[in-house]
């Protein structure tokens, strides 16, 4: 006997990659998984690629304030669960896996009134609105930090398991960006959806007279024509040796070129970075809730792995000096490598699988 898994959510990379793991990993053993998401994000182009059968669901973000709001959103949940319902009756589900993400609720919503197992995995120390919704409503819930426990439902049936990582990640071609050989590489990534302070850095690491390192810059896609306009701006233009790419799906090629990663401090990319034992520098982004992306990075400071900005006190200059001395200590690199590496939790993909499998065999 086999499931029909249904993974629900995503719009951003820290929600959509660790579900791919997850439903690799189960596809290894002979399911049959899909995905449910919004089809205009990344969920909707990335799964598909990954040879995922894809269904857009209709969504919408819960409003902050507003009773007239408030109630058109309830209205519009209602609406959007009965969808789902459709979808996965029509597709036979027979287990749904919330990623995260307000796209997921009205499915897991849709599959608890059908009576269909759910379960739903968290990846932040703080879970969102939609995680903590539907925690109260699923079978289990899959945690990556101990303390998200104390954020959720006292009913809710919780196991930590960390955050899935693609295996692929730790292998990857660097030669493909013409980085000029022998040189140390940072590494800048903002995340999927890009990130102006990082980016911010990244152009001020690139202007440096005394830079030793080349630069592999990840600007996200809404940044990409800005950040092109402003390298080129520099006094002799774009330098021969910064390669500028508006986003990277296969993350491992980018893994294998650097020597250090300048990044924001999500929940997957730090396990990332700690299963391909990468240093970093982290600026946490102070627009998530309970700044639960500084608990993230702290950790890893902590462990000796990364070093911390907080962006409030953020001075672009003074990091890329920073950035310099440090990719010109290889001493220091290495050892912060080694500390990442000590941090990295293997195989949780496969261990969420065994357990979803334990815990809800087929019939």
């Amino acid at each position: 006997m086999r499931h029909t898994v249904i993974l629900a959510g995503g719009g951003t990379g820290g929600h959509v990659y660790p579900a791919l793991a997850m439903g690799d990993a189960l596809r290894a053993r002979g399911h049959d998984v899909r995905y449910y998401g919004d089809a205009a994000r990344l969920e909707g182009r990335v799964a598909p690629e990954r040879g995922y059968s894809f269904r857009g669901v209709p969504a919408a973000q819960f409003p902050r304030s507003g009773l007239a709001a408030k109630l058109t959103f309830a209205r519009r949940l209602l609406a959007n669960v009965a969808a789902a319902r459709r979808l996965l009756r029509a597709d036979g589900a027979t287990l749904v896996l919330g990623v995260g993400g307000y796209v997921m609720a009205p499915t897991v919503l849709a599959a608890w009134t059908l009576g269909i197992p759910t379960a739903i995995h968290e990846s932040n120390v703080t879970p969102g609105l939609a995680n903590r919704l539907c925690a109260r409503v699923s079978k289990l819930v899959l945690l990556t930090y101990d303390q998200t426990r104390r954020h959720l439902s006292a009913t809710a049936d919780s196991v930590t398991v960390g955050c899935p990582v693609n295996p692929l990640i730790s292998s990857g071609d660097a030669t493909k960006y013409g980085l000029p050989p022998g040189k140390p590489v940072l590494l800048v990534v903002g995340g999927s959806l890009g990130a102006a302070t990082i980016n911010d850095v990244a152009v001020a690491c690139a202007a440096d007279p005394h830079r030793r390192y080349a630069i592999l810059h990840l600007t996200g896609p809404r940044y990409y024509d800005e950040l092109s306009a402003r390298y080129a701006a520099l006094p002799a233009g774009l330098p021969p040796d910064v390669v500028v790419r508006a986003y990277e799906d296969r993350m491992g090629d980018a893994f294998a070129a650097a020597s250090l990663v300048l990044a924001r401090a999500g929940s997957s990319t730090l396990a990332e970075l700690c299963a391909v034992g990468l240093p970093s520098v982290l600026i946490p982004s102070p627009n998530v809730t309970d700044n639960h992306q500084e608990g993230n990075a702290r950790g890893l400071e902590l462990a000796g792995a990364a070093r911390v900005y907080v962006e409030r006190d953020l001075d672009a200059q003074s990091i890329a000096t920073d950035t310099r001395n440090l990719l010109d200590d290889q001493p220091a690199l290495t050892a912060m490598g080694v500390a990442a590496r000590s941090l990295a939790r293997a195989g949780v993909a496969d261990e969420v699988a065994a357990l979803l499998l334990a815990r809800f065999p087929p019939t």
